[in-house]
């Protein structure tokens, strides 16, 4: 009986020691493990201290593993120091150029300065001032003129700009004009230059720059108008340039034969109101064919080719013009203007 209940003791007490060592292998949960981040929090503080501490520096995208859970990427702004990659290119859309207003003073000097340099190789005729006919829109060089100009008048098809001009230059109660045309675009077709008592643009100079003209007109009368004048006209086109040049001087009547001279260099000082030194310039799209009604503009006044009226081409007054030994002179028969 004894050892039956020593037994039961010992199964009894084998029972309890089980009991109690299951339960001490259980874990020990602390509150702090339910406040615990999940990995959605974590990947998020993650990005907020990236956010925070990265420096721009363009690199390679980091992929995600595929275990992970996807979360947004933040943007990373480009540091505002950095320059710009690309360059901008002119356009219309293009804000234009700020040229500062300069005075009255300044601005007769900047006219006569861009009326001397006209041998500038950048700026050949036909252009004139930075606009080139069938390439320049007007509003790219507009700016530039109003910085200088005296005033602008502009319609829908064109604009004239009214030019100051220094005082020894100036003649009174004449005013100097650049007038521009354009197509529907705006770009500009045409311009004109009224002829401005400088030196510089005699015919000598010009056809040394631009060689022999496509075609040379004239018109004179065959004897002395009111006033002793006998005025005579000289226009040297050339139609694959886009150029011409009309000058107008004073000729000599000597018997029987009119004699023009335009001599380099020379500035009418008796009557610069009627024979001003500088010629009249128009230029247009070169190859564009301009006939000589269209170039010169004036109504009622008929213009004769140099062939008819002289012994000259095209070529040979080029010839005799541009030789050092020789006077830029001009002889057409008095007779031949006679009712013409």
């Amino acid at each position: 009986m004894f050892n039956n209940f020593f037994k039961l003791t010992n199964t009894l007490l084998f029972g309890i020691c089980s009991i109690l060592l299951l339960m001490g292998c259980q874990p020990i949960v602390d509150q702090s493990i339910a406040d615990a981040p999940t990995i959605e929090t974590i990947v998020s503080e993650q990005a907020v201290v990236l956010q925070n501490t990265v420096t721009a520096v363009p690199t390679s995208s980091i992929s995600q593993t595929s275990t992970a859970p996807w979360t947004p990427i933040p943007t990373i702004a480009s540091s505002s120091t950095l320059p710009p990659t690309q360059t901008p290119l002119p356009s219309a859309t293009m804000p234009p150029t700020l040229w500062p207003t300069l005075s009255p003073d300044e601005a007769a000097r900047t006219v006569l300065t861009l009326l001397e340099d006209n041998q500038n190789p950048n700026c050949l005729l036909p252009c004139w001032w930075g606009a080139t006919p069938g390439q320049t829109l007007w509003p790219d060089v507009e700016p530039f003129l109003r910085s200088f100009v005296t005033k602008i008048d502009e319609t829908s098809i064109g604009a004239s700009a009214k030019l100051p001009i220094p005082e020894p230059v100036a003649v009174p109660g004449f005013s100097y004009y650049v007038s521009y045309s354009w197509d529907e675009s705006r770009t500009i077709s045409g311009i004109s230059v009224t002829p401005i008592n400088v030196p510089g643009y005699d015919p000598k100079t010009m056809l040394t720059l631009y060689g022999v003209p496509d075609e040379v007109w004239l018109k004179t009368f065959s004897e002395l108008l009111p006033g002793e004048v006998l005025p005579f006209q000289l226009i040297i086109v050339y139609q694959e340039q886009g150029i011409s040049f009309r000058y107008y001087v004073n000729a000599a009547e000597n018997h029987g034969m009119i004699t023009a001279c335009f001599e380099p260099g020379v500035v009418e000082t008796e009557r610069p109101d009627l024979f001003p030194v500088g010629p009249t310039i128009r230029t247009w799209i070169p190859g564009h064919y301009r006939t000589i009604e269209e170039i010169v503009r004036i109504s009622q006044e008929t213009y004769f080719p140099l062939e008819e009226k002289t012994d000259f081409t095209p070529e040979t007054l080029y010839e005799k013009f541009t030789d050092p030994n020789e006077q830029p002179c001009i002889d057409t028969p008095a007779d031949l203007w006679i009712d013409s």
